[in-house]
């Protein structure tokens, strides 16, 4: 199996949270960052589209069991950060941003913690048991940063 592609949006989302979470780091000061937040919304679309088409199905073909239930566990769990993601999308207009600045920093902090810990939780679950079932060599070298 090859992650290396999703092991790429992992490192770019990772890379644009931090963007995100440095341009809301001052509740008191608004940003403009429609550009980058939408970035980050379709990058996180399309990985967890690639994951549900392509990553998880192709697990549970596996005959490694806690592969499996592990895969199916994260795979449940993700649902209810992609319908919160969603739904912060469709909450927070330019303008809404704009006039409630503070609040739609304290949600993108909770937002973007969620997504970040989901990361590491997936890489430091699936990664190691992907390589116990002989699917990858090794688990994908992170980048520094």
């Amino acid at each position: 199996m090859d992650l290396d592609e999703l092991q790429r949006q992992h490192d770019e989302l990772e890379a644009l949270a931090a963007r995100f979470g440095q341009a809301i780091a001052d509740d008191g000061n608004p940003q403009r960052l429609g550009t980058l937040r939408w970035q980050f919304a379709r990058l996180l679309m399309a990985h967890l589209a690639l994951e549900d088409r392509i990553l998880y199905p192709n697990i549970q073909r596996q005959e490694h069991d806690l592969l499996r239930e592990t895969a199916r566990r994260l795979e449940i769990e993700m649902a209810p950060i992609a319908q919160t993601f969603s739904a912060y999308m469709s909450r927070w207009s330019d303008d809404r941003i704009e006039r409630e600045w503070a609040d739609f920093c304290y949600e993108s902090r909770q937002i973007l913690d969620a997504v970040l810990k989901r990361i590491k939780k997936e890489e430091g679950l699936l990664m190691p048991l992907l390589t116990e079932a002989g699917l990858i060599e090794t688990p994908p070298i992170r980048r520094a940063g």
